[in-house]
């Protein structure tokens, strides 16, 4: 009898725990513009210890419910112009795509050179972003054709989505340096349509994973939970956004890209 109660304050244990942590990975998540998915995955395969593919799927509906929540709470602040709105829409279509794609070839490619792939990216550009409020780097400016600039949108789109669908994550790790560097936005707004992007992303991958069993009632209840703790954690980071200095959201972005290509390079 001892034992069993031994395990159940355990198992509780770590509930809370996670929930602590989500909450956490929630505020930082609405304040830089991400849905935190690769900061969540070893709280949800360690500590919670989730089967791989479970974890993936459970990560992309809390993933959905942070980004949903950080995006309207920013939307309602007015971090997002005309501009933004055309692209993240544009986006938008591609990233179904894509996340779709990549929930249905989960497991049928390598993700071993995949995340190698991607942990040299994010090391590249989390140290630029790192960097760049310190050593004044000059961000270079692009100009783009209205065309160019759709096809783009739609080519990174895709390519994102299938990462985003793969990994189980919403993307804006990758989303956002691009939204910066390619079509010169600042790191605010490029938050702020990375998450409108991130939304159908998230739920198009979930779907599909539900779709192929790839999750249980149980763990979609668990998900929701730690969902709220992080909603709740987003709507704060998200408020405070306006107040805290672009410079240090980008160095902020920086760690967090970094965080995210250790994660890349450690078993799931």
């Amino acid at each position: 009898m001892l034992g069993v109660v031994k395990v159940l304050s355990l198992l509780t244990t770590r509930v809370l725990i996670a929930l602590f942590l989500c909450f956490l990975i929630g505020v930082t998540a609405g304040l830089v513009g991400v849905g935190g998915g690769e900061h969540r995955m070893p709280v949800l395969l360690y500590l919670l210890r989730l089967p791989v593919v479970t974890a993936i799927t459970a990560n992309l509906l809390i993933g959905f419910l942070t980004v949903l929540t950080s995006f309207f709470r920013r939307f309602q602040l007015g971090l997002l112009d005309g501009r933004a709105l055309d692209i993240a829409l544009t986006m938008s279509v591609g990233s179904i795509l894509g996340a779709y794609l990549g929930a249905l070839i989960t497991g049928k490619i390598s993700e071993k050179i995949l995340k190698r792939f991607l942990a040299v990216f994010l090391i590249i550009v989390g140290f630029k972003m790192l960097l760049e409020p310190v050593l004044n780097i000059p961000i270079p400016s692009i100009h783009l054709t209205k065309a160019l600039e759709v096809m783009l949108a739609i080519l990174f789109a895709i390519l994102i989505g299938v990462i985003s669908g793969i990994l189980g994550v919403a993307g804006g790790e990758f989303r956002i340096p691009i939204l910066i560097y390619v079509f010169n936005f600042d790191v605010v707004i490029a938050g702020t349509t990375s998450l409108l992007v991130s939304i159908p992303t998230t739920a198009t991958g979930f779907f599909k994973h539900n779709m192929m069993r790839h999750t249980s009632k149980n763990v979609i209840i668990l998900a929701v939970v730690m969902g709220i703790s992080s909603v709740t954690g987003a709507l704060i980071g998200s408020t405070y956004v306006v107040i805290i200095s672009k410079e240090i959201l980008k160095m902020m972005l920086g760690i967090i890209l970094l965080l995210a290509s250790m994660r890349m390079v450690t078993k799931p």
